[in-house]
């Protein structure tokens, strides 16, 4: 019984969540994404306001600087808030990186913000862009990492309800110290295009 009524709250949560997931490509790299709205597991955070969310990259050293890059991860929080009438999005937020390169483990906490604009057309597939910057200096970057910033852009269409196809460009860029030895490193530098479905 316990295990019925479980499924059934859980089935009505995802009901109205704004839960995320994507996905997107292109000729060597790969990145997937998750992202959980908070304000549907608890009631006094408003929905579709804050966020909890992972990204895994596995870029190709094509679209790096570096022959040498390992894997990346975030772990990610966000707290956005829409601009009333105005079609703005706006977003402050915090990650937790880690990578690598050879020997060298780079783990960093970046502070950003995203902006998102959906255009004012009255049209069935709305289009709109988005675009974030995230910066650690040495003082928010651990181990052998010494700075890190990082920038996107992206163009958007929803081509239904709870799904939409972008493009977009992104730059990582890592600063190390390892060894005293100084090195800045480009992770990746690419486009690339994707999906993303809400639940």
């Amino acid at each position: 019984m316990l295990k019925k009524i479980s499924l059934l709250i859980l089935g009505f949560s995802c009901t109205y969540a704004m839960h995320t997931a994507e996905l997107n490509i292109n000729e060597y790299d790969l990145e997937a994404g998750l992202k959980l709205d908070i304000g549907q597991f608890n009631e006094m955070v408003e929905p579709n306001t804050t966020f909890i969310g992972i990204d895994y990259l596995k870029a190709d050293r094509k679209n790096s600087s570096h022959n040498n890059i390992d894997r990346y991860v975030n772990i990610n929080f966000m707290i956005e808030q829409e601009i009333q009438n105005s079609g703005f999005k706006v977003g402050l937020g915090v990650k937790g990186i880690y990578t690598g390169l050879g020997k060298a483990d780079f783990r960093s906490l970046p502070i950003g913000a995203e902006v998102s604009y959906k255009l004012p057309l009255n049209i069935a597939t709305p289009i709109g862009f988005k675009a974030e910057g995230y910066y650690a200096p040495k003082s928010l970057s651990f181990s052998d990492a010494n700075g890190y910033v990082e920038y996107r852009a992206e163009a958007y269409i929803q081509l239904m309800d709870r799904a939409s196809v972008y493009v977009g460009y992104r730059r990582i860029d890592t600063e190390y110290d390892y060894m005293n030895i100084i090195s800045d490193v480009t992770y990746n530098k690419s486009i690339y295009s994707g999906i993303k479905f809400s639940f």
